[in-house]
């Protein structure tokens, strides 16, 4: 029986730290307090790049992933780049992480936007394709987020709670017992908050009119309430696991969006998950919020600190803008 099992995993962030009293201090000097949010959102340090682009992070995360799996870019048949970052829109973002990469051999390769769903529905969407296809054995997954450039010097959500970095999975199709690897999921979606954000504010159409103050043509970000996705995780997780003969008891690790660690605490109890520290894997705390990477940042975290064991059944669960979710079913 074939599957497709996580090869590998790899992170990589810029060396640029930016401290909580440093992001204090800069809010505090707008007249804007953040602590409240910080603390919601579980915040204490983010990283933020001064030079580098999401091509370049997304190489080494790419490079160390190959070389954590032991294969050859040679050895990787598909290649999607994952993200609501790109740095072009055209040639594709994929395309040219294929020539730096030297995955020779990725003959089928694209960009996936899907917000910050990106990365874990490209891992579900590759599978599906991997299944289906006879001529795709390995898939390289690339993604990140990249708002330090686009965010306005005022949005408070975005500068002092997101992060930049890169993250990469490698997906391989292989013989697999106990119905191991990709196994199912799930999505939702309700529209009506798609309004709360827009980049570029101004729209692609008029990002070359002069008239057209710099800061709209950045992120616009509102701020609104989404206390109810604890809701909606929970009801998506109990019908991912109930179709496929499980139970939540069953699910080993959790893998969530890192936006907040309030909304990850609050769905667990929703669950009545038994112990939930240990079941859970919180890092925006460190590395600030990743995008559609910060799933990714978690798993990459969980199994260098050796939560996720084999056999174990994990399951994924992340949010977009707008809004949408997915849970993802995973059997190590």
């Amino acid at each position: 029986m074939k599957g497709i099992k996580i090869l590998s995993s790899s992170i990589y962030h810029p060396e640029n730290k930016i401290t909580k009293e440093e992001i204090l201090e800069n809010f505090d000097s707008k007249g804007i307090d953040v602590r409240g949010l910080m603390e919601t959102l579980g915040r204490n340090q983010l990283y933020k790049t001064k030079n580098e682009n999401i091509i370049e992070m997304c190489v080494i995360a790419g490079q160390q992933a190959i070389k954590k799996a032991g294969i050859k870019p040679e050895d990787i048949d598909m290649l999607i780049f994952a993200s609501d970052n790109p740095e072009y829109l055209a040639p594709s973002n994929s395309l040219i992480l294929h020539s730096k990469l030297g995955t020779v051999n990725a003959n089928n390769i694209f960009d996936f936007n899907n917000n910050c769903l990106s990365m874990v529905s490209a891992m579900d969407y590759a599978g599906k394709y991997m299944m289906a296809s006879k001529d795709i054995e390995t898939t390289i997954i690339l993604g990140g987020q990249m708002m330090n450039f686009f965010s306005r010097e005022d949005d408070a959500v975005i500068r002092a709670t997101s992060g930049d970095g890169a993250a990469c999975l490698i997906l391989r199709k292989e013989e697999v017992k106990d119905n191991s690897g990709i196994i199912d999921s799930i999505y939702l979606t309700e529209s009506f908050l798609n309004d709360k954000m827009r980049l570029p504010v101004c729209g692609m159409s008029n990002i070359l009119n002069e008239d057209i103050d710099v800061e709209d043509k950045k992120a616009l970000f509102i701020s609104h309430d989404v206390s109810f996705f604890t809701e909606k995780w929970s009801y998506l997780i109990k019908e991912l696991v109930k179709r496929n003969g499980l139970e939540v008891g069953d699910i080993s690790h959790f893998i969530f969006s890192q936006f907040s660690l309030k909304d990850i605490e609050n769905t667990l109890g929703l669950l009545e998950v038994k112990n939930p520290k240990d079941k859970y894997t919180f890092i925006a705390d460190k590395y600030g919020y990743t995008g559609s990477a910060s799933p990714i940042f978690a798993l990459n975290e969980a199994y260098n600190l050796n939560r996720i064991n084999d056999s174990n059944y994990i399951i994924f669960c992340t949010v977009g803008i707008g809004y949408s979710m997915t849970a993802l079913l995973y059997r190590v």
